[in-house]
C-alpha cells in the first residue's frame, strides 16, 4: 500500500512572508490592497493586519477610524503561534493606541528574532493633504509616539520630504536624517525630494555609522500617484526578506516603485493609480 507520507524531496518550499500593519484604501491605490499587490509582484506572502479603515477616494481623504487594537492584538497572538514572518512593514498607524500595541507587538517580536527587518513607512498626511490621524488624535502626539515607541525598533524608515521634516523639526534633509538615526533607527531613506531640479526626483539612503549616502536620482513623472510610497516601502520589505543588503533592497526598490509609476494607470477623478498587476521585463 502506497504510504501518504510527503517524500522530502517532492514537498513544497516554504513560503517568504512579510507581516503587514496598515490603514484600508476603499480605492485599492494604497494602504494594505497595496502592501499585498506589491508583496504579491514581488513573489512574497503579505501577513495583513488592518490598522484602520478610511473615507477616501483618488483626491483625498475625509475620515480615518482606528480599528480595535484588541482585536489587532488577537490576531498577532494567533498569527504568530503559527507563523514566522521574515520581516514586518509598518504604514497608517492612526492612533496613540495603536502605536502603543504595534510598539509592544515589536518588542516581542524582536527579543525572539533580534534581526528582523521592520520597515516603518511614517504616512502623517495624504497627498490630497489631509493629516491622517483618527478622530481626536492630535497630530503632534501622534508624532512623539512614533518617534518614542516606532522608529527606535525600526531598521529602515521610509519618510518623504515633508514626513521627514514634521518628524524632526529640522529643515535640511541631512538634519532630518540625523535626528532619526539619533532616535535608534539604523537607516533612513527620504524620498521625494525635488526642489533644487524640478525635473528629478532625488531618493537619499542614509545609515548609522555611515558618513556615505547612497543617492539614486530619478526622472520626475508627469503625474500625481495614490500609493507610491506604501509601493516604495513594501517592495523595500519584500528585498529584504529575501536577505538582500540594505543597499541592494533600497535599490531594487525604487526601480520597481518607478516601474509601477511609469505603468500607472488612471482609476478615478484624481491621483493615478501605481500599475502593481502587469509582469515587466527587466527595464
Amino acid at each position: 500500500m502506497p504510504s501518504n507520507k510527503p517524500n522530502k524531496s517532492t514537498r513544497s518550499p516554504k513560503a517568504t512572508s512579510v507581516l503587514v500593519f496598515a490603514g484600508l484604501d476603499p480605492t485599492g491605490s494604497a494602504g494594505i490592497q497595496a502592501d499585498i499587490e506589491t508583496l504579491s509582484h514581488l513573489q512574497i506572502h503579505a501577513l495583513p493586519i488592518v490598522t484602520c479603515l478610511t473615507v477616501q477616494d483618488t483626491h483625498n481623504v475625509s475620515h480615518v477610524q482606528t480599528v480595535d487594537t484588541l482585536v489587532v492584538q488577537q490576531q498577532i497572538d494567533t498569527l504568530l503561534k503559527d507563523i514566522q514572518p521574515s520581516a514586518i512593514k509598518l504604514g497608517l498607524l492612526s492612533s496613540i493606541e495603536m502605536i502603543n500595541i504595534v510598539s509592544d507587538i515589536l518588542k516581542g517580536c524582536l527579543q525572539n528574532h533580534p534581526n528582523l527587518a521592520i520597515i516603518f513607512d511614517p504616512i502623517l498626511r495624504a497627498g490630497g493633504g489631509a493629516e491622517l490621524a483618527s478622530n481626536n488624535t492630535d497630530i503632534e502626539q501622534l508624532i512623539s509616539a512614533m518617534r518614542e515607541k516606532i522608529i527606535p525598533h525600526s531598521t529602515v524608515i521610509t519618510p518623504n520630504s515633508l514626513e521627514a521634516r514634521l518628524l524632526t523639526g529640522q529643515q535640511t534633509l541631512a538634519d532630518c536624517a540625523d535626528a532619526l538615526l539619533e532616535l535608534g533607527c539604523k537607516h533612513v531613506l527620504i524620498s521625494g525630494e525635488h526642489e533644487n531640479n524640478p525635473d528629478e526626483i532625488i531618493n537619499t539612503l542614509y545609515s548609522e555609522g555611515n558618513p556615505e549616502q547612497q543617492v539614486l536620482c530619478w526622472k520626475r513623472l508627469p503625474h500625481q500617484y495614490h500609493g507610491s510610497g506604501c509601493t516604495l516601502a513594501s517592495a523595500l520589505a519584500a528585498y529584504l526578506a529575501k536577505n538582500d543588503s540594505i543597499q541592494d533592497a533600497v535599490k531594487k526598490a525604487q526601480t520597481y516603485t518607478n516601474t509601477v509609476l511609469r505603468h500607472a494607470v488612471k482609476l478615478g477623478q484624481g491621483q493615478y493609480h501605481p500599475n502593481r498587476i502587469e509582469e515587466y521585463s527587466s527595464e
